[in-house]
């Protein structure tokens, strides 16, 4: 053998996913871990038909006998397909899954594919222990810690303990490395995730890491630049850091290092946090931004009290409000948020208010705003997951067993909402959030459209819905062509041009497809065509400069007009 494990991220759709998904960190973080430990490991991702190739020149070409897969919701049928395969085709190879699906694999699934092993929790400690049972033959695989595996004469599991599995200096992991990767690249793409902490507090219902995570733990912010610095060495692409913590907005002091370093970097960056943070701590959060914070995600779920109380979120409808206005004041370029459609205690009202928060916050948040609805999922060993009852749910195993992708398909009804009903409910969802950011951008501002389109004069490609939308109205994108400081800044000597031009003057007042205008607007829009300068239109109607620019600027304003020298 070449080496001694390949770690795989197989899915069937890979453009569904984002490049720095598809870097795998948990897995470059077992390579790392055992390569410190005299053992190599590969790490690949990819499609199903890219997969193939590399088990049989991997596996049958006899450079590895051993594979590790990870599993989530979404691929844990590709990777039971795989493994089958795999088993048929290289009978005597050892497979291995790991995850968060590891925790609802039951002996069945053990059963049908032919798979060896799964690896409950974090990886690093029990894969090298593995390693060592296999590879080795210096340990025994009942001392492998989370390590579970097959019991055909009872037909069951056994799981080992799971005490000795977790890591509690971070830090000695590592981070993934190039060297670690099949194909030898990594980290190519404009976004680029890293992990700075593991574990999680909340413990949400539906969620998988507040079901299943250890305590919190943090790197060094010293490590975590380290890492930066190497992918940045190293992608000449690179625009953005997206950092996956659940956790990242726990500790202050930590928070204040971490803006300090990044900002020596010159490099955007994104996280996610919780509400109650954003809401308060505006000082601590306008640092972030000042820092190169870009977005930021929150975990909206609902409008209702109800139903957030039922999550655990400790959030409601005001302080979600008050957290998302105080990031567009603070001048962040995006804030992304998921309503969950048919979870905890669900019905026409708790809906409504849904909507009615999700209104107001498309209204507050002009221009930065991405919010999403998204299906409930039972993901393994959370609350809702194992008592469905509790929250007012029944979950359709028959639904969940053959959906495609979690989220995406309603598979649990509600007392007050049948299965059927959930789907009508989030197609209307939809449409209403289509309604409401058309009615919202039906006048654009120039503040809102650049704070949610440009980061110091370049363009972010962070928010598609206000991008989309802007974009197609003609006027917006003339307007954004002409940025420039002198064509934005007010100069009695120069030329008004409006940014659209087909118009009608119609019972005194001009009429576009950019609005209809009155007055002294009218009567400037009309001549912001390069005949008369600023100074000459004061002239021609009668009034001072003053109105003139005055006027100039409301319009400017709107995206409807700038200036030319000539």
């Amino acid at each position: 053998m070449d080496y001694e494990l390949l770690l795989i991220n197989v899915s069937r759709d890979q453009g569904s996913l984002s490049e720095a998904f598809k870097d795998s960190i948990g897995q470059y973080l077992i390579a790392s871990y055992v390569r410190q430990r005299d053992f190599k490991a590969f790490v690949w991702s990819g499609d199903t038909r890219a997969c193939k190739r590399i088990l049989e020149r991997e596996i049958g070409g006899g450079r590895t006998a051993i594979a590790g897969f990870y599993a989530a919701a979404d691929n844990i049928r590709v990777v039971g397909h795989v493994i089958q395969w795999l088993k048929t085709m290289f009978p005597r190879c050892k497979t291995i899954v790991g995850g968060p699906q590891a925790a609802g694999l039951d002996y069945a699934f053990f059963e049908e594919t032919g798979n060896d092993f799964a690896i409950l929790g974090e990886g690093e400690i029990p894969v090298y222990h593995l390693l060592r049972a296999l590879v080795d033959g210096t340990e025994d695989l009942r001392e492998v810690p989370s390590l579970v595996m097959r019991d055909d004469r009872e037909r069951t599991l056994i799981v080992n303990q799971c005490e000795d599995a977790v890591v509690t200096d971070l830090d000695s992991l590592g981070y993934p490395r190039a060297e670690d990767s099949l194909t030898g690249r990594l980290r190519q793409g404009e976004v680029a995730g890293i992990l700075t902490g593991r574990g999680c507090p909340f413990q949400c219902s539906f969620c998988y890491e507040g079901a299943n995570a250890k305590n919190v733990r943090f790197r060094s912010i010293q490590s975590v630049m380290e890492e930066i610095d190497y992918i940045r060495a190293r992608n000449d692409r690179l625009r953005f850091i997206s950092v996956y913590d659940d956790t990242f907005t726990l500790s202050r002091s930590r928070i204040l290092e971490f803006c300090r370093e990044i900002r020596r970097r010159d490099v955007l960056w994104f996280c996610e946090g919780h509400i109650a943070f954003a809401a308060g701590q505006p000082e601590l959060l306008r640092e972030m931004i000042a820092s190169g914070l870009s977005c930021i995600q929150f975990g909206i779920e609902s409008g209702s009290k109800k139903v957030l109380d039922a999550y655990g979120k400790h959030t409601d409808f005001d302080m979600i409000v008050r957290a998302v206005e105080q990031c567009k004041r603070l001048g962040i370029h995006s804030v992304t948020g998921n309503f969950i459609i048919g979870g905890a205690f669900e019905s026409e009202e708790t809906i409504e208010e849904s909507k009615r928060l999700a209104g107001e916050l498309i209204r507050r948040a002009r221009g930065i705003i991405e919010l999403y609805a998204v299906y409930f999922a039972p993901y393994p060993n959370t609350r809702m997951a194992r008592e469905p009852e509790r929250f007012g749910m029944e979950i359709h195993e028959e639904w969940e067993r053959i959906r495609l992708h979690t989220m995406r398909t309603p598979v649990a009804a509600t007392t007050a909402l049948s299965r059927n009903a959930l789907y009508d409910i989030r197609q209307d969802f939809d449409e209403f959030l289509r309604e409401e950011y058309q009615r919202a951008a039906r006048a654009p501002r120039k503040a809102d459209v650049l704070q949610g389109l440009f980061h110091n004069g370049k363009r972010l490609n962070l928010n598609p819905t206000w991008e989309r939308l802007y974009l197609s109205r003609p006027h917006i994108a003339v307007f954004l062509e002409h940025l420039t400081e002198e064509e934005q800044r007010f100069d009695r000597n120069r030329y008004i041009i409006r940014t659209f031009e087909d118009v009608k003057i119609e019972d005194g007042v001009l009429v576009s497809d950019a609005g209809v205008f009155g007055g002294l607007e009218r009567d400037i829009l009309a001549c912001a065509t390069g005949v008369y300068p600023a100074s000459e239109m004061a002239e021609r109607f009668g009034v001072a400069i003053g109105a003139v620019e005055e006027c100039f600027c409301a319009l400017n304003e709107r995206c409807l007009v700038y200036m030319a020298q000539f």
